[in-house]
């Protein structure tokens, strides 16, 4: 996190390191603090979760807008809005993408209680970070993600994130699910969703008697896990059923005119 190659500095030097429930400056400070910090664990086990690294990030697209006092206070808020635990940010630049890296104690700040994110409670925090981007810098507004929202494609996970934030390229899973959407949103049908996949170069998997996923690159996704529902994907034959039903009330019409007409 501390490393000057990514680490962002403005074009006077400036950079920051938000810190809550610790001392000094420096690397051996922090983690001496870390150490003493454990002494309070409540529940103790082997693999028990000393820290956490967490990212927030910004699109690359809004890139004209950020500034350093901007990720500063956002970065601040987040940390407040974490709890009580020992936390470090600090703000990064790399291939034209901002994102600011937050470690936090695995447990709260001298009480010893787990500073653990349930689902809910990450989706919470998430929410409540993007309102306050939202009502402070309106600007920024390619960063904002539909969190919650079952038929949008999901977050990356961290691991993937950190491959597109070393390598520049999209992972496998962000190719594939760019696919998908572009297959999908051209599709009338759940017949022609499946069609639209093949003349694109995916080969659909079968399982239970019914077709279950996608085969990318010799390697097997399931649909459900793409956000690409049972549910979602009848959408596609409720709305050509709703077409045909238009049709034919059109043509109905139509034939009543011509009779009177006639």
């Amino acid at each position: 996190m501390l490393y000057d190659k990514d680490r962002l500095f403005d074009k006077n030097g400036k950079s920051f390191a938000v810190s809550h429930n610790l001392r000094g400056n420096s690397i051996t400070e922090w983690v001496k603090q870390f150490n003493e910090n454990e002494k309070f664990r409540q529940n103790k086990r082997t693999d028990s979760v000393i820290l956490t690294h967490e990212i927030i990030s910004f699109h690359r697209d809004d890139a004209k807008n950020i500034s350093i006092d901007k990720l500063e206070d956002i970065a601040r808020q987040y940390v407040q809005e974490r709890g009580n635990g020992m936390l470090l940010a600090v703000p990064h630049f790399d291939k034209e993408h901002y994102h600011i890296h937050i470690c936090a104690s695995g447990i709260e700040y001298k009480t010893g209680k787990s500073m653990r994110l349930s689902k809910a409670t990450l989706q919470n925090l998430k929410k409540k970070i993007q309102e306050y981007q939202i009502e402070k810098y309106p600007e920024l507004n390619k960063s904002l993600v539909n969190h919650g929202n079952e038929k949008k494609a999901k977050a990356l996970p961290e691991k993937e994130f950190k491959f597109k934030e070393r390598t520049g390229r999209a992972s496998d899973k962000e190719q594939l699910l760019e696919i998908l959407n572009k297959c999908y949103t051209k599709s009338n049908s759940k017949n022609n969703f499946y069609e639209n996949l093949k003349e694109n170069g995916l080969q659909t998997y079968i399982r239970g008697g019914k077709i279950y996923g996608v085969i990318h690159k010799s390697k097997k996704y399931r649909f459900k896990t793409l956000s690409f529902t049972e549910e979602r994907l009848q959408e596609l034959d409720k709305s050509i059923n709703r077409e045909n039903e238009i049709n034919k009330l059109r043509k109905k019409t139509k034939e009543k005119i011509i009779s009177r007409n006639r």
